[in-house]
């Protein structure tokens, strides 16, 4: 094959897989390739050496996490799509980031980006212009809480899967959120993924009303509170995600695919949210 049938086909590859490089891990290079895509670079080999850059970066990490999600990955029906598949995995044996599934993975990456971010700048522009930085309004701290926890979680590609069982003991808690709010911070902030949230949003730069992005890039400052539950902007993420999960579990009874009427929509959690594996 020549590069641009191999990359088309990897590209083939990673949109029937759902392959990705974890989005929480992307460095500055995933940054700067992203931004690129945003501002719409007019120069194509600006972009792909971007691309090369992101993948020199990430593929001696990542390159045996994509092989045995490729072999987890389910036989096509369709035999291009196998061959595509078989190729992919040849590939995914490959240390050289150059090879063109490291590539198109790279690619993805910061087209990925590129729409979260678009999406943060929305979020910010309508937090300015709902006047969600004003302190002297009540609502604009959940406002603003809201607005940092919905772009961490965007930026990192958190799903409320990834906190199953967490989330459904938040569900169930017969107390009230006062009391639940931090049992759920402390159950999943660890470190890492608290200094991840972090460097997402201090890393943010988007063409943003200023004042917005200051205030949403402040709940990131400062020290990691070693307590989660004392952890603002953890806490604005880890609720985001609970309500979620929530909201997907009353639509569920919404649209008749709930259990018998009596039972309420937060019973749909556990079927929503998974077996409680990570």
């Amino acid at each position: 094959m020549s590069i641009d049938r191999d990359m088309a086909a990897m590209r083939r590859v990673i949109a029937m897989t759902g392959l990705a490089f974890p989005r929480g891990l992307l460095g500055p290079e995933a940054s700067a390739l992203a931004a690129a895509i945003g501002d719409g670079a007019p120069d194509r080999s600006e972009v792909d050496a971007l691309i090369r850059q992101v993948a020199e970066a990430q593929w001696p990490t990542l390159q045996a996490p994509m092989a045995a999600a490729l072999a987890r990955a389910a036989a096509p029906d369709d035999p291009a799509d196998e061959r595509s598949l078989a190729v992919a995995e040849e590939f995914a044996a490959d240390a050289d980031p150059h090879n063109p599934l490291a590539l198109a993975l790279a690619e993805r990456a910061g087209l990925d980006l590129a729409a979260a971010r678009a999406r943060a700048l929305d979020r910010l522009e309508a937090l300015a212009a709902t006047q969600g930085t004003d302190p002297g309004r009540p609502e604009a701290l959940v406002a603003l809480a809201t607005t940092a926890g919905r772009t961490v979680v965007d930026l990192l590609d958190l799903d409320p899967e990834d906190f199953g069982p967490e989330i459904s003991a938040y569900a169930d808690a017969e107390t009230s959120a006062e009391e639940a709010t931090p049992r759920l911070a402390r159950a999943t902030g660890d470190q890492e993924i608290r200094e991840w949230a972090r460097e997402a949003l201090t890393s943010l730069e988007v063409p943003a009303p200023p004042l917005a992005l200051a205030s949403v890039r402040r709940m990131a400052e400062g020290p990691i509170p070693e307590d989660p539950a004392d952890d603002a902007l953890w806490i604005a993420t880890v609720v985001v995600l609970a309500e979620d999960a929530i909201d997907m579990a009353t639509t569920e009874v919404d649209h008749g695919a709930g259990r018998p009427d009596g039972e309420g929509g937060l019973a749909e959690l556990d079927d929503l949210l998974g077996d409680g594996e990570r």
